[in-house]
C-alpha cells in the first residue's frame, strides 16, 4: 500500500524519472537513505513497473495512430489465447484492451502510414475468428499523458 510520502514520490518519477535519488530527497526535504529504500521497495512490490524515454512517433517514423475494434464472433478460451498472444508479438500495438460489450478489444496502433496500416489489418485478418468492427484514424492528439493522477 503507498502513502502520502510514496505519492509524492510518483508524482517526481512520472514527471522526470530521471531524478537522482539525490534531487528526490532535496524536493521532498529528506535525506537519502529513506527516498532510496522507498523507490527500492515500490519497484520489489511491482508498483514501479519500469523506468521508459517517452519518443516522439512522428519523429521516428510511427505518425499515423489508429484504434482498432475487434469482435470474437466464436469466443473461446482457446481463441482467446491465440488472439492475445499473436497481439503481443505485434510491434505496431501499442496497447490492447480486453473489454465488455459489443467489441471484445481495442487496439491502438502505431504505423508509419495509411499503406502500413492497410498490410496491419491484412495481419490481423489471419488470426482466427477475429472480426475488425471498425477503426479510427486519429487527425491530432488532443492530451496524451503517461502519468497516473494520485
Amino acid at each position: 500500500m503507498t502513502d502520502e510520502l510514496d505519492k509524492r514520490i510518483l508524482n517526481f518519477l512520472q514527471k522526470d524519472a530521471k531524478l537522482t535519488i539525490k534531487e528526490l530527497a532535496e524536493s521532498l526535504e529528506m535525506s537519502t537513505t529513506p527516498i532510496f529504500e522507498r523507490i527500492k521497495r515500490m519497484e520489489r512490490d511491482g508498483v514501479i513497473k519500469g523506468y521508459v524515454a517517452l519518443v516522439d512517433q512522428e519523429k521516428v517514423g510511427r505518425g499515423q495512430t489508429v484504434f482498432i475494434n475487434i469482435r470474437m464472433p466464436v469466443y473461446t478460451a482457446e481463441n482467446v489465447a491465440e488472439f492475445e498472444q499473436t497481439i503481443r508479438e505485434m510491434q505496431q500495438v501499442l496497447e490492447c484492451y480486453h473489454l465488455a460489450g459489443t467489441i471484445d478489444y481495442q487496439l491502438k496502433v502505431v504505423v508509419e502510414n495509411i499503406k502500413e496500416y492497410d498490410r496491419l489489418l491484412l495481419e490481423i485478418s489471419k488470426i482466427k475468428n477475429v472480426n475488425v468492427e471498425s477503426s479510427v484514424i486519429v487527425l491530432h492528439d488532443v492530451k496524451q499523458q503517461t502519468a497516473i493522477p494520485l
